[in-house]
């Protein structure tokens, strides 16, 4: 398991135009070794992910899961568009999950717009944070990502309300 005090950056030279094919070989690869060949259990649930095919010019041809965890909506073109802060840590999400008891980890669930519960994991000393949904009888990774000022200031409140 890897320590939380070892997440670093992936990538030194990960440009906001997106990866170099060597750098989206090497996070898929993370991806797949972490995530879907080496099934994370918690609380005796497997956590699924999206593995329909993606059609994003980026990740064409991988799992919806990745192409998640790599880009983000963006709130104008309402297209997904690569994010280098997702993309750069994504060999964080597989320890963050796994971590979760470590105090470092903020734990909460909270209900979304469709009152479906949702559990958060989040590093609030490294800004980042993992979405994971339940389903029937398991768990699916939503996304991760870097928690900016305006989403701090929201899951802040969310896991105070969470932990009264």
């Amino acid at each position: 398991m890897i320590d939380l005090d070892d997440l670093e950056d992936l990538f030194d030279d990960l440009s906001i135009d997106g990866p170099t094919h060597s750098q989206l070989n090497q996070m898929y690869s993370i991806f797949l070794n972490d995530i879907v060949n080496n099934t994370i259990i918690l609380n005796g649930k497997t956590i699924l992910f999206n593995n329909t095919i993606s059609y994003h010019p980026i990740c064409k041809g991988k799992f919806q899961a990745f192409e998640h965890v790599i880009t983000r909506k963006s709130d104008y073109s309402k297209k997904r568009q690569f994010d280098v802060e997702r993309a750069n840590k994504i060999h964080w999400i597989k320890p963050i999950i796994e971590n979760v008891n470590d105090n470092r980890i903020k734990y909460f669930e909270e209900l979304d717009e469709e009152k479906q519960n949702q559990h958060f994991f989040w590093h609030e000393e490294k800004d980042f944070i993992v979405i994971i949904r339940d389903v029937t009888h398991a768990l699916m990774l939503i996304t991760s990502y870097f928690v900016d000022k305006h989403k701090y200031r929201s899951f802040k409140k969310s896991y105070d309300n969470y932990r009264k």
